[in-house]
């Protein structure tokens, strides 16, 4: 068995209610990371690890696999990716396991088959423990500030108040995991390494490319940059 790709997607979300399987563009959100898994052609597998039979159903659909219904306890807020994938080797894999499993989100309608692709060739050169989507910040975090919500005024410097006095070209650039795919090994994945460390590489994701889906802003920033980018 040479890769497979692990998609976690619960029923339940916060934020946006059932957005894991929201309609997006006339299909099931999380339809388009299936999608561009397969289109990546890197994967023998693409598992679909979910607590919901509604997601099963859409993820065999679209021709993903789901071996099983994944644990409630598996679904509480503490359990990283980490977790679920672990749980997945030590449960499903039971002979040969694959040279690599890649992580990918359920809500990343904006990954290219191309991304996962680029990750893929960089941690097969065994250089790295984990490839990950990463983007630069468009604003420098050195200058944050958070803010009294009510009055909607200043409340506490994050940082030095030197930093308000610099120019932007000052700042060396920062980057921020973006929350797209985890390319790693399974061994890597059974030890539960660091993902942040000097073994670990990225792959650069432009940053109006790179978006979190957690409120309702997001998610028609997102719609607005998916239709520009398949206009035909």
């Amino acid at each position: 068995m040479k890769n497979i790709a692990i998609i976690p997607a619960k029923e339940h979300s916060s934020r946006i209610p059932k957005k894991n399987f929201k309609n997006f563009f006339g299909k099931p959100m999380i339809y388009w990371s299936i999608n561009n898994a397969i289109k990546s052609k890197l994967f023998d597998k693409v598992i679909v690890l979910t607590d919901s039979k509604r997601i099963e159903k859409i993820a065999k659909k679209y021709n993903a696999e789901v071996p099983f219904l994944r644990p409630k306890r598996l679904n509480r807020e503490s359990v990283g990716i980490q977790d679920l994938i672990r749980f997945y080797i030590k449960n499903s894999i039971q002979k040969k396991k694959p040279n690599y499993i890649c992580c990918i989100f359920p809500t990343a309608p904006l990954i290219f088959p191309s991304d996962i692709i680029k990750g893929y060739k960089k941690i097969k050169n065994k250089k790295y423990q984990f490839v990950f989507s990463a983007s630069n910040f468009s604003h420098t975090p050195l200058r944050s500030f958070t803010i009294n919500e009510k009055k909607e005024k200043i409340d506490k410097m994050l940082f030095s108040k030197k930093n308000f006095f610099k120019g932007s070209k000052m700042f060396k650039k920062i980057y921020h995991d973006i929350g797209q795919f985890y390319w790693a090994s399974p061994s890597a994945w059974i030890k539960k390494q660091e993902i942040y460390n000097n073994n670990s590489a990225i792959v650069k994701i432009p940053h109006w490319r790179a978006q979190d889906i957690d409120y309702k802003d997001d998610w028609i920033k997102v719609e607005k940059i998916f239709k520009t980018l398949n206009k035909k």
